[in-house]
C-alpha cells in the first residue's frame, strides 16, 4: 500500500520580510509590550510543504541557545508535527496560532504579517483595562485586570 502522507518540514534559510510571514519574538507578555521583545526568527509561507525559518539571533551566548530551543520545539509542534487529517494547512494553523490566548501565554510569541513587514501585524495582545472596563467584562468591579485580545 502506498504511503500517501505529505511530510511537513522546516528548513533554515532567508525569509523575505516584505513578503507574507511570520515573526517569531521571546519575552514575557505580563511584563513587557511587544516591541521590546527580542526577534529571533521569521518563517516564510511554505513552498512544497517546507517552510523556510531565518534566525535572527546568533547562538553564541546562552540565552541565545535559550532562546533558539524553545523557538525550535514550537516550530515542531507548529509547522510539522500536527496529522495532516487533523490540520491540512500547517501555514493556516500557524496564522491562528498568532491571534490564540496562547501565544501570549508562551515566552515565543508569534505575529503574522499578511503584506510584509510594511503591513499590519496581526497577533494577540495583552490589554490592561481600567477598574470601569475589567467590571464590564467580567462583571467584578472589585479590580483592574489584563486581558488577551485576539487578532
Amino acid at each position: 500500500m502506498k504511503n500517501n502522507k505529505i511530510n511537513w518540514r522546516w528548513e533554515e534559510g532567508i525569509v523575505d520580510e516584505q513578503k507574507e510571514h511570520i515573526e517569531l519574538r521571546y519575552g514575557n507578555a505580563r511584563e513587557t509590550s511587544y516591541d521590546s521583545w527580542i526577534p529571533i526568527a521569521q518563517i516564510s509561507k511554505p513552498k512544497r510543504h517546507t517552510f523556510i525559518v531565518e534566525w535572527l539571533v546568533g547562538q553564541d551566548s546562552p540565552s541565545d541557545q535559550i532562546m533558539i530551543a524553545d523557538a525550535r520545539r514550537q516550530l515542531d509542534f507548529f509547522l510539522v508535527e500536527h496529522d495532516i487529517d487533523i490540520i491540512p494547512d500547517h501555514w493556516e494553523y500557524a496564522i491562528y496560532h498568532c491571534g490564540t490566548s496562547g501565544n501570549m501565554y508562551a515566552s515565543v510569541h508569534w505575529s503574522y504579517f499578511r503584506n510584509g513587514n510594511q503591513g499590519e501585524r496581526h497577533s494577540s495582545k495583552v490589554i490592561d483595562l481600567s477598574t470601569e472596563k475589567s467590571a464590564k467584562l467580567s462583571g467584578d468591579s472589585r479590580k483592574p485586570g489584563k486581558y488577551i485580545k485576539n487578532g
